[in-house]
């Protein structure tokens, strides 16, 4: 068995402490390791010009993503964005191409549309792409517009040139200036007239403006329905022509029917049968109610109940093996769950064997201590309150409680544990610390039983996962079926 000394154990222990302080202060500084979270949307797009891979994807000018890809298919640039996974992308977003400036780097705005839209999925397309005029094609349209403009002007300088052309200019301007003081004259006198047709003017367009925004604030909120129900119209329309023909040739069957219905309602009327006692006596309808309402009550608080399976490994230094853990997490509320837990420990069974030996008339007593594997259980509550829970019941099948401590949104966990409290060596202590990589996998290290007066203190580092049962459905139901 490897022994190491008290300086090797600490030395490994703040080693350990190092290594994940490191790793931490890099994830908290924005260094990512391994894939990067979020989910993929396609948008394709017909000019793409001036946007670099890894450019920004904003809403409402807040960084949601980044442009993960950009590839040319069918002549048209199609853009693969990676979304962060807490933001919620609608099928009615609008994907435009802007600029920061008029020079500045380019990135993708997205346009929210209705809140009640379905969610867009991991793969899915934006389809509205709206696009803007770039600076080349704003070139190009004031190039054509200044020539227009020396145009206009040579016309003009035809026109007014010369002395007529000054004459002309003349008058013009005499006219002008007779009609402004005709103008002056007509608003003068009817001054308070023109002042009360402005205000009504202008209260009259507030009011037709507060109308057009909510128009076309409802036809857009709800222009999805608005088609649905013209498709559902359409389509109602063509039943109905086909189920009026099929009437025409159904004529005596249909008032058979109808006269077996007559028949059917009498007799439940009267209270013939199990629908007539279901309808006639309210007793049946209340009991049935009751018990339907159980159900339900009894089905939904099943389905509140969240199962988490797990499993981690710890090498424990001291001992050169790996103690196993096979959990099952059972959290009916998120600040209660139970945990149950199969423990493979190397050093489960611990037995001391004395021996006497003689050597030169001189007895010698010797004790040698073995450890064998062993197979334990844990089933503990645990009870949460904010940062800190409380866990109690069975530890590796003693009695004993344990306190955790989360941080940096429950990423990171402090434990600690106390059980085997009667035990010759004294009593089991346990403390380390757990760190999630992502919603899966997390890394575990600290230090197991280093009080223990036998020298079975150990550190420990490992490495662990977990799955809820939404995970678990869909990976067995992505699996192939079966066949036999």
């Amino acid at each position: 068995m490897l022994r190491l000394s008290s300086e090797a154990k600490v030395g490994i222990f703040v080693f350990v402490a190092l290594v994940i302080l490191v790793y931490m202060s890099l994830r908290v500084g924005g260094v990512k390791f391994g894939r990067e979270e979020g989910y993929t949307l396609i948008v394709r797009m017909t000019d793409a010009g001036g946007l670099d891979k890894n450019a920004s994807v904003k809403i409402a000018g807040v960084e949601v993503g980044r442009v993960k890809d950009i590839t040319l298919e069918d002549h048209k640039a199609k853009l693969r964005l990676l979304i962060k996974p807490q933001v919620k992308i609608g099928k009615d977003f609008t994907a435009v191409l802007k600029t920061k400036g008029l020079l500045g780097e380019r990135y993708i705005e997205l346009l929210p549309g209705s809140p009640t839209a379905p969610i867009l999925k991991d793969g899915e397309e934006i389809t509205r792409v709206l696009t803007y005029t770039d600076v080349d094609t704003l070139v190009t349209m004031l190039g054509d517009v200044a020539g227009d403009v020396k145009e206009v002007t040579e016309t003009l300088k035809k026109v007014f040139g010369g002395k007529e052309g000054e004459q002309t200019l003349k008058n013009i301007t005499v006219n002008i200036e007779s009609i402004t003081r005709r103008l002056d004259t007509i608003i003068s006198e009817n001054e308070n007239r023109v002042g009360v047709m402005m205000a009504s003017l202008e209260e009259f367009s507030l009011s037709m403006r507060e109308v057009s925004d909510t128009l076309n604030s409802i036809l857009t909120e709800h222009r999805g329905d608005i088609e649905s129900v013209i498709e559902n119209v359409k389509s109602a329309a063509a039943r109905l022509d086909m189920v009026m023909k099929s009437l025409d040739e159904l004529a005596p069957e249909v008032k058979q029917t109808v006269s077996s219905i007559g028949n059917v309602s009498r007799k439940i009327e009267e209270g013939e049968g199990t629908l007539g006692k279901l309808v006639n006596d309210p007793r049946l309808y209340e009991d049935i109610d009751k018990t339907v309402k159980g159900i339900n009550k009894y089905l939904t608080k099943i389905d509140s109940f969240r199962i988490y399976p797990g499993y981690r490994g710890e090498f424990l230094f001291d001992a050169s093996e790996t103690k196993s853990y096979f959990s099952l997490r059972i959290q009916p509320r998120r600040d209660k769950y139970y945990l149950v837990e199969v423990v493979d420990d190397p050093r489960g069974s611990v037995s001391t064997e004395t021996r006497q030996t003689v050597q030169n008339n001189t007895t010698t007593t010797v004790e040698e201590t073995t450890t064998t594997d062993d197979i334990k259980f844990s089933v503990q509550i645990a009870k949460r309150f904010g940062p800190l829970a409380l866990r109690g019941g069975i530890i590796e099948s003693t009695g004993g409680v344990g306190i955790d401590y989360y941080l940096m949104k429950d990423r990171l966990r402090l434990t600690f544990e106390a059980f085997d409290l009667d035990r010759d060596e004294g009593i089991h202590l346990k403390a380390g610390a757990w760190y999630h990589l992502n919603k899966y996998l997390f890394l575990v290290a600290g230090m197991d039983d280093f009080v223990n007066e036998r020298g079975f203190a150990s550190a420990y580092m490992g490495l662990g996962f977990e799955f809820d049962d939404e995970d678990l459905k869909y990976i067995f139901s992505s699996a192939p079926p079966i066949s036999f």
